[in-house]
C-alpha cells in the first residue's frame, strides 16, 4: 500500500524476473508517489514469440532448493505464459531445543494475451495477468546479547521458538494497448493487489510476579539488569503463566486502481518529439487486526497459557484515495535531448482506530485522523552525445514521498541534482556521477529492524543535505584476444555524505536530539563492489565481492563509541 503504509515491506520474488530496469533523475517523473532516489521496474517473464519452456533446479547448503519453471507460446491472435518459482531452506540459525529456522515460498504467475494481427490498421491487444504467492518463514526479531553473538552467532534463544511469519499475495492485472496510428498509442491498465501477513513473534517478557514488563530490545541491551527475563527467554528458567507475550502482527493490505498512458511521437528531418500523458486513479488500504497470546516457559519449551482475542491490540484501518497525473516531453535535436516533465499527486489519507476494546469494530469509541496532501513535482534532464561512445547528462527534479496519516508528519520533499558522463563501447562501458539531494524535510520510518519501536509511523527529520559520487566501470579483459572466452571485470564505487542541517528533538530513537551538523545514522560513507568472471558459451565462473563501510546507529558527529557504530563488512 504505497500511499497508506509507506514503510510496510513487501517485495516481489526477484528470482522469477526476466529483467530489472533502474530509472534515475528526471526520467522517474512518470512514476510515483516516490520521486526522490529512483525507480526500480521489475519485468516479469514475458510471453514468448514462439513455443518455449524452461526448467531450472538448484540445491545448496542448509537444505536450500529452488525450482523455476515456465512454459509459453504465441500464435497469430493470442499468447500465453505459465510460470512457478518455488524455493525453501531449513535455515542456518540453531534454535535452542531444535527446530526449523528456514522458510518455504511458492510463487505462481500466469499471463494470457489476445490481439489483432500485427499489421492491422488499428492494432489492439488485451493481456491478463494473475499471480499468487504463499510464504511461511520461521523468522524472529529476537537477537542475541553481544557476548552470545561473539561466541555463537547462529544461535536462537528458546523464547523465539513460536516466531513465524505466514503471508499470501494475490495480484490481478488487465492491460489494453491500442495503436491508433504509427505515432499514437494508448495503454490502459486495471490492477488489484492483495497482501495478507501475520508475523507471530515474541514482543515482551513479564517478570517479578507480573510487576515488570520489558520489551525484547531493552532486555538484550542490558541482560544483567533483567536476569529473570533473560533466563526465561533463553529457556534456562521456567516461568509463571503469561510470562512471554507473543504478538500476532496480523495485517492485510490491498492496492487497486486504473491508469492510462497516451504516447505521441513525431520525427521531422532534424527534430524528434515524444510526448506522454498519464492519469491514475488509485486506492490502497492497510488493515491492522492484532492480538497478544501469553506463554510460559517450561524446561525450555513454550506452552500457551492464554489465547488473545483478535483485535484487542492494534485495531485500525487506514485508507488512501489518490489521483496522479504526469506529462513528459522528450525533445531531440542532433546530439542533444532535453526531457522536461511535471507530475501532480493528490491524496486523501484517513485512519479509523477502533481501539483495543472494540474487536467487533462497532465504532462506539473510534478515533479518526485525516491527512490531505497535493503536490506538483517538476523535473528536467538533458543528455548530449559528444561522439558515438561518450555522452554527458545532467538533471534537476523535485523529490517527494507521502507522509502517511501520522499526526504532524509532513511530506518528504527535496530538490535533487545530478551531473555525469557515460562511456559505452563494445567491450568497455562506465559512468561517473556527482549528485546532491537537498531535503526540505526528510521522513524517517519507525521500524523495529532499524532500532525503532516497530509502529511504522513516519517522523519528520527536518533539513538534510545528502551528496556524493558514484562510479562504475566494466571491461572485458579478453576483448583483444581471439579466444572463445570473455573475462568481464566490473567495479562499482559509491561515496555518500548525509548531514542534518538543523537542530530538533525527535521521538524516533535512532535520531533522538539532533544538532545541526550531525551525520545521519545507517548511512555508509563508502561502498565498493567488484565482479571478475570467465565465460564461455557452455559455462561461466564468477568471483564477486562487496565492501560496506561502518555506519552510525544514532545521529551524531565526531568520534563514535564502539557500541554506537556497526562494523564494516566485506563479503
Amino acid at each position: 500500500a504505497p500511499y497508506t503504509a509507506p514503510a510496510a515491506y513487501y517485495f516481489p520474488t526477484i528470482g522469477r524476473m526476466q529483467a530489472v530496469e533502474v530509472l534515475k533523475g528526471s526520467s522517474q517523473i512518470k512514476y510515483g508517489p516516490y520521486t526522490t532516489g529512483g525507480t526500480i521496474n521489475l519485468i516479469s517473464t514475458q510471453i514468448p514469440d514462439e513455443f518455449a519452456g524452461r526448467l531450472n533446479i538448484f540445491a545448496g547448503s542448509f537444505g536450500s532448493r529452488n525450482l523455476h519453471a515456465n512454459i509459453g507460446d504465441s500464435k497469430e491472435h493470442f499468447g500465453y505464459s505459465i510460470e512457478t518459482y518455488q524455493y525453501k531452506a531449513d535455515g542456518f540459525k540453531e534454535l535452542d531445543g531444535g527446530g526449523n529456522t528456514g522458510f518455504d515460498k511458492k510463487d505462481y504467475l500466469a499471463k494470457f494475451r489476445i490481439n489483432t494481427k500485427a499489421e492491422a490498421k488499428v492494432y489492439q491487444s488485451l493481456t491478463f495477468k494473475l499471480g499468487q504467492t504463499n510464504e511461511v518463514s520461521n523468522e524472529t526479531y529476537l537477537g542475541l546479547t553481544e557476548e552470545d553473538f561473539e561466541n555463537t552467532p547462529f544461535r536462537r534463544y528458546a523464547g523465539s521458538q513460536m516466531d513465524q511469519m505466514v503471508s499470501d499475495h494475490n495480484q490481478f492485472q488487465a492491460q489494453h494497448v491500442i495503436g491508433l496510428s504509427k505515432n499514437l498509442d494508448i495503454t490502459t491498465t486495471v490492477y488489484r493487489s492483495e497482501f495478507n501477513r501475520n508475523w507471530y513473534k515474541l514482543d515482551k517478557v513479564v517478570t517479578d510476579n507480573g510487576q515488570n514488563t520489558v520489551k525484547i530490545s531493552s532486555l538484550l541491551d542490558d541482560p544483567l539488569a533483567n536476569t529473570e527475563g533473560f533466563g526465561i527467554v533463553t529457556g534456562s528458567l521456567s516461568s509463571a503463566d503469561d510470562a512471554l507475550k507473543v504478538k500476532a502482527n496480523n495485517r492485510s493490505y490491498y492496492s487497486q486502481g486504473v491508469q492510462t498512458a497516451i504516447n505521441y511521437q513525431l520525427d521531422t528531418k532534424k527534430i524528434s518529439h515524444d510526448v506522454e500523458l498519464g492519469v491514475r486513479v488509485h486506492q490502497d488500504q492497510a488493515d491492522r487486526f492484532e492480538w497478544v497470546d501469553g506463554y510460559k516457559m517450561d524446561d525450555g519449551v513454550m506452552m500457551l497459557t492464554s489465547k488473545g482475542v483478535p483485535g484487542t491490540e492494534s485495531n485500525r484501518i487506514e485508507t488512501t484515495d489518490a489521483l496522479a497525473t504526469y506529462l513528459q516531453y522528450k525533445w531531440g535535436y542532433d546530439n542533444l535531448t532535453i526531457i522536461p516533465g511535471l507530475r501532480y499527486e493528490n491524496m486523501f489519507i484517513n485512519r479509523l482506530d477502533y481501539g483495543k476494546n472494540d474487536p467487533e469494530r462497532l465504532g462506539y469509541d473510534v478515533s479518526d485522523r485525516k491527512n490531505n496532501v497535493d503536490v506538483w513535482i517538476p523535473g528536467i534532464g538533458l543528455d548530449y552525445k559528444f561522439n558515438t561512445f561518450i555522452s554527458g547528462f545532467a538533471g534537476v527534479h523535485k523529490g517527494f514521498s507521502p507522509p502517511g496519516s501520522t499526526e504532524g508528519a509532513m511530506p518528504e520533499e527535496s530538490t535533487n541534482y545530478e551531473m555525469g558522463i557515460r562511456l559505452n563501447k563494445p567491450f568497455l562501458n562506465g559512468q561517473a556521477i556527482i549528485y546532491m539531494n537537498d531535503y526540505k524535510n526528510l521522513l524517517g520510518s519507525d521500524l523495529a529492524a532499524a532500532g525503532g519501536g516497530g509502529t511504522t509511523d513516519q517522523f519528520n527529520g527536518g533539513e538534510v543535505l545528502a551528496q556524493g559520487v558514484e562510479f562504475q566501470l566494466a571491461y572485458d579483459l579478453l576483448s583483444s584476444s581471439s579466444l572463445i572466452f570473455t573475462a568481464p571485470i566490473k567495479l562499482v564505487y559509491t561515496y555518500t555524505d548525509a548531514t542534518f542541517m538543523n537542530s530538533f528533538e525527535s521521538d524516533f530513537d535512532p535520531w533522538g536530539d539532533v544538532e545541526e551538523g550531525d551525520k545521519l545514522p545507517y548511512i555508509a560513507h563508502h561502498q565498493i563492489a567488484f565482479l571478475l568472471g570467465l565465460e564461455h558459451k557452455s559455462f561461466s565462473i564468477n568471483l564477486s565481492g562487496k565492501f560496506i563501510d561502518e555506519m552510525r546507529t544514532e545521529a551524531g558527529q565526531g568520534a563514535v563509541e564502539p557500541n554506537g557504530v556497526t562494523d564494516s563488512q566485506f563479503i
